[in-house]
């Protein structure tokens, strides 16, 4: 079990207050307001800055937090394993996670866990990339699986693949086809883009600046849904992985062609658990599912024919 001192001290970060963390830990204020005045005198250190507005970390109490929050999450992993061995009680995974990999390729592959071991019970956050490495750095999260185009910081990485990017659209459009394409054949057509902030977007505003192309963006959208409904009803055409569109292309309602541009081609896919964590044995056996259905999917990976003819003029 986690310390109380420590179970208090995170109770304050989370909250904010220390009338917030006793009302959390169902305790008096004064409890918490000693156990905090007990840690800061044993570490002979401030721990938060008092303000009108609440407590605020200090930089040593930015230390204890990363501290706290890996005990935390040993003492679960210990209560969890323990559980595990009576075959009592249930074993959370939570999850954060690029909205591309929330909508179909994790639902899937929950769903292939829970079939194995029904006890499992999941939370799915959809978030952006910094984020979600922020979230798993500090123990929010068990696993996070995000795009990047460099690997993420401060976590341990399980496991990195490269996401090449191609074109996606409505199997009536006019170059549906093709089997590649390039950024300059989509000129004359409207596009929908990813908004500021998304790693596709990034690479496609960059290859459009350096290849001097001007694309007909039609519509800029935080949600992909809205552009994979976009590509299916007027013709729009969207970039995205295979991968997180395999179910669209699998049920025909929208096609994936390879992009020829080599500098769509940096982004990699990775899963990143918290640094130097030892993580639970439910954690590694879903990870390792994971890892090996992303792997599965590319046996044959169709982007590879972009090599044929990268950046061939047309």
């Amino acid at each position: 079990m986690l310390n109380t001192a420590l179970q208090y001290f995170l109770g304050v970060v989370d909250t904010g207050s220390l009338t917030g963390a006793a009302q959390k830990l169902h305790v008096a204020p004064s409890a918490v307001s000693r156990m905090i005045r007990k840690l800061e005198e044993e570490h002979q250190t401030l721990l938060f800055d008092r303000h009108a507005r609440g407590m605020v970390l200090t930089e040593a109490g930015q230390l204890l937090k990363a501290y706290a929050r890996r005990a935390a999450l040993e003492s679960e992993r210990a209560r969890a394993e323990i559980r595990e061995l009576s075959q009592i009680g249930q074993k959370l995974i939570r999850i954060s996670a690029n909205q591309a990999f929330g909508r179909e390729l994790l639902p899937r592959v929950i769903g292939k866990a829970l079939a194995i071991e029904p006890t499992l019970r999941f939370e799915l956050t959809t978030l952006q990339s910094l984020e979600i490495n922020r979230r798993v750095r500090e123990g929010e999260d068990d696993i996070g699986v995000s795009y990047n185009l460099s690997p993420p910081q401060g976590v341990d990485v399980q496991y990195a693949r490269k996401m090449p990017v191609f074109a996606i659209m409505s199997p009536a459009h006019p170059l549906a086809k093709h089997k590649v394409l390039s950024l300059r054949d989509l000129k004359d057509h409207p596009v929908a883009l990813m908004g500021a902030g998304s790693t596709i977007r990034f690479m496609v505003d960059l290859c459009c600046m350096h290849e001097n192309i001007k694309l007909n963006v039609a519509l800029t959208c935080n949600n992909q849904e809205g552009i994979h409904t976009s590509c299916m009803d007027w013709g729009a055409i969207g970039f995205s992985s295979d991968l997180t569109v395999r179910g669209l292309t699998e049920r025909g309602e929208l096609v994936a062609v390879p992009l020829s541009n080599s500098s769509l081609h940096q982004r990699n896919c990775h899963i990143q658990t918290m640094a130097d964590r030892h993580l639970p044995s439910s954690v590694l056996r879903f990870v390792d599912m994971l890892r090996e259905h992303i792997e599965a999917a590319y046996d044959h990976p169709a982007w590879m024919m972009a090599a044929i003819e990268t950046d061939a003029p047309r």
